[in-house]
């Protein structure tokens, strides 16, 4: 049973994969194809913006994300058939939401980036948590930044802590405090303004209000366990 309970959330966790990568980059490669610049944001909110550090080592927290986010998913639903498939829902409505926007109002902070003085030094001088950083930079590029998909993903970690109420204290915790660093992360690693967090937070706290008692949930959740039933690996959700 315990098998059962890691191996049928891998179908749901490869759908919200080929999501964000429809959603992310696929956008990137347009923008990059038709030399759209997109818009600098940073007027939004401009003096809280300017009052945001550049901090280096917080690189680390957010690249940290990458193995969190697949981890936090698994855990809820190991713990929770029903709770997967809520958040599953979640993210593929955010993720379209965002996809949305990129391609309509895309956005670029590539101003922002160089306020961190790293572009006017030889990548000779940078030590290794600086080159990490911008090893960062050139391979997610400047766009995409509005809602930040970072934040987005944090939060739809949250939403599947809030959903489980059963869930240890410790872990809970955990990915609350992890997630809320991870978002500080883009502001002071200089990947995002604030007004792509709050945007990322105001869309994906909306879908889980509309979406955590949607008959959808029971769709999504029918369709994977007739997947999931003819390999094997489904379980029956319950603890």
């Amino acid at each position: 049973m315990t098998k059962q309970r890691i191996l049928y959330v891998i179908l749901p966790f490869i759908t919200m994969v080929i999501a964000l990568l429809i959603t992310y980059w696929l956008n990137q490669v347009y923008a990059e194809a038709f030399g759209i610049q997109g818009v600098d944001y940073s007027y939004i909110f401009l003096d809280f913006n300017n009052l945001i550090p550049f901090i280096d080592w917080t690189i680390y927290p957010y690249v940290s994300a990458y193995l969190f986010w697949p981890l936090t998913f698994f855990y809820v639903g190991y713990r929770s058939k029903r709770n997967v498939y809520t958040i599953l829902l979640i993210s593929l409505v955010t993720f379209t939401i965002c996809g949305i926007w990129y391609f309509f109002f895309q956005s670029d902070v590539q101003a922002w980036r160089e306020t961190s003085g790293l572009f006017f030094r030889p990548m000779t001088d940078l030590n290794f948590t600086e080159r990490l950083v911008m090893t960062i930079y050139n391979s997610a590029g400047p766009r995409n930044a509005l809602p930040s998909m970072h934040c987005v993903m944090c939060w739809v970690a949250i939403c599947g802590v809030r959903l489980d109420k059963k869930m240890p204290l410790p872990a809970k915790l955990f990915i609350i405090i992890l997630s809320v660093v991870i978002m500080i992360s883009t502001q002071t690693t200089k990947q995002h303004y604030i007004i792509d967090t709050i945007a990322a937070v105001a869309i994906c706290e909306a879908a889980y209000w509309i979406l955590k008692k949607s008959p959808a949930v029971n769709g999504l959740e029918h369709f994977y366990s007739q997947i999931n039933g003819k390999l094997g690996i489904d379980w029956d959700g319950q603890i």
